[in-house]
């Protein structure tokens, strides 16, 4: 997408100060000095407009200009993105000012003769159990349990194997078996 005209960011006093002019018709210099472009750039701009010729001059109504521009500023034109860019400033800022989330910190290294990190255990074939008392644990955990894989698989699946050979383990008070 190409870069915004300057002229974008002056459209009201623009605006205003073709409304404020006497002639109902503007030539070329006049376009030039109230957008601040040059000859080509006037000149394209009143290519669009559907501008008449006087003499060996090209002219545009004022009231044709002012309809354009109100195009410009309307529902999708220029004052829209204005609005667009603010609200996303204004989320970005917001987003910025959220508290961070917290950090997790792996568990310490384990020198265990088992495979599975401290709070997990194989409580069915097919069924893993994590322990933990807070998110930030249950994540520490999890990671251990990663590192644990990621470390040693070998060793680790043979863990998994030897734990669902055993059978599975006791149902804990208060639960119901499946």
């Amino acid at each position: 997408m190409p870069a915004k005209p300057r002229w974008h960011a002056d459209l009201n006093n623009i605006r205003t100060s073709i409304a404020a002019l006497p002639s109902p018709f503007l030539d070329r210099p006049a376009i030039e000095k109230l957008f601040g472009v040059k000859r080509r750039q006037a000149n394209n701009l009143m290519r669009g407009l559907g501008g008449y010729r006087i003499g060996h001059a090209s002219v545009v109504g004022r009231e044709d200009l002012l309809l354009k521009l109100d195009q410009m500023a309307g529902p999708r034109g220029y004052l829209a993105q204005i609005e667009r860019k603010s609200r996303v400033v204004e989320t970005l800022d917001a987003l910025r000012s959220e508290a961070r989330p917290r950090r997790v910190s792996p568990p310490p290294p384990r020198r265990t003769s088992s495979a599975l990190p401290a709070g997990t255990r194989i409580s069915a074939p097919g069924e893993l159990t994590i322990s933990f008392t807070s998110p930030e644990d249950l994540l520490g955990r999890v990671m251990g349990l990663a590192q644990s894989a990621a470390g040693d698989f070998a060793t680790f699946a043979a863990a998994l194997t030897l734990e669902t050979d055993r059978g599975p383990a006791p149902v804990p008070q208060g639960f119901k078996e499946p």
